[in-house]
């Protein structure tokens, strides 16, 4: 039962993802809203999502899904860019899953702040912005 209902968030997760094309929105500049649309899905059963990340069984760990989603979901974007950067994708797209975690973990325990899904926006931006030619090449 357990490992059914973790299965589900972490489908239900993976659909949001790619159903808001976050990515793809970076430069409309609507990032923010996509972020915003994804917390607001997860709040609404935020006590069994909280309760979930706890358990790390190996049939049901959902935060490695939800981590597995956003790295796996963010690489994929990063290789379709075809930039150059001297900074290995993999590291951004763990570095994204990483942020991306804290974020729904703090959302979950504290609920919506403007504030963090702001921050969240300009963290990913940043991350992005990694993909320009040769930044960190002298």
């Amino acid at each position: 039962m357990l490992e059914k209902i973790a299965k589900q968030y972490a489908s239900d997760f993976k659909v949001e993802n790619e159903n808001e094309q976050r990515f793809d929105s970076t430069e409309d500049g609507k990032v923010a809203n996509a972020i915003e649309l994804v917390t607001d899905q997860m709040i609404k059963n935020k006590m069994e999502i909280s309760t979930l990340l706890t358990v790390h069984e190996i049939s049901a760990d959902l935060r490695k899904e939800f981590e597995q989603i956003l790295f796996s979901t963010c690489l994929a974007y990063l290789k379709q860019q075809n930039s150059s950067t001297s900074i290995a994708l993999e590291y951004l797209a763990e570095l994204y899953a990483a942020n991306s975690m804290t974020s729904i973990q703090w959302v979950l325990k504290n609920g919506k702040d403007a504030n963090i899904i702001l921050l969240l926006d300009q963290m990913q931006e940043y991350i992005f912005n990694q993909l320009k030619p040769d930044l960190y090449t002298s």
